[in-house]
């Protein structure tokens, strides 16, 4: 029983927790972190209050400085911030690992090429998904040399996004230089 009771107990909120109001007719909730806590036998907050876009706080009409409002502590609930994570995707310079027939190729991404040969948007808004990436082959050993082909020239690949994961970088220390985290674990582990 007492564990029960336990569970369905909420943990007190404490400054610095994003909320939400609740159920609000007529109007939309408001978002807000909890800047002061007034106590008493029902604790009332007051808010910073944030966009709902980006979570950036918002400022007066006047323009004299942010905006703030109050609520009891029942009439708001915390904040889902996974709404508000962004996605990992690939970047320019990313490090990452191809993975085809049992073969494995550690590259580092140096372009994103449109399936059709246009122009692509990846550059300007992120990556997009259909786009391929384009790699400079590397080594992931310490250091992480690029490889070259038998004229010299680096060598270079093109993957879709589908068969690639992004490898973690650690960086120079004691044992050498930067290298992929797990590389030998990585090799062998197909």
């Amino acid at each position: 029983m007492n564990s029960l009771s336990s569970k369905n107990r909420k943990k007190p909120y404490k400054i610095g927790d994003l909320v939400i109001e609740k159920a609000v007719t007529g109007s939309k909730r408001r978002i807000g972190e909890i800047v002061f806590i007034r106590g008493g036998s029902r604790q009332r907050m007051d808010l910073l209050q944030l966009s709902r876009h980006d979570l950036s706080p918002l400022s007066r009409n006047d323009l004299r400085g942010p905006r703030f409002f109050s609520l009891k502590e029942d009439q708001c609930k915390r904040l889902n911030l996974s709404r508000y994570q962004k996605k990992r995707t690939f970047e320019l310079g990313d490090c990452i690992r191809h993975t085809q027939d049992g073969r494995i190729r550690f590259g580092r991404i140096i372009g994103f090429l449109h399936p059709d040969g246009l122009y692509t948007e990846s550059y300007e808004k992120g990556y997009n998904g259909k786009d391929f990436l384009e790699c400079v082959e590397i080594s992931g050993k310490a250091g992480l040399p690029r490889k070259v082909n038998s004229e010299g020239h680096p060598k270079t690949f093109a993957v879709h996004s589908e068969k690639v994961k992004l490898c973690e970088i650690l960086p120079m220390d004691h044992k050498g230089g930067i290298r992929i985290k797990d590389y030998w674990e990585l090799r062998a582990g197909t």
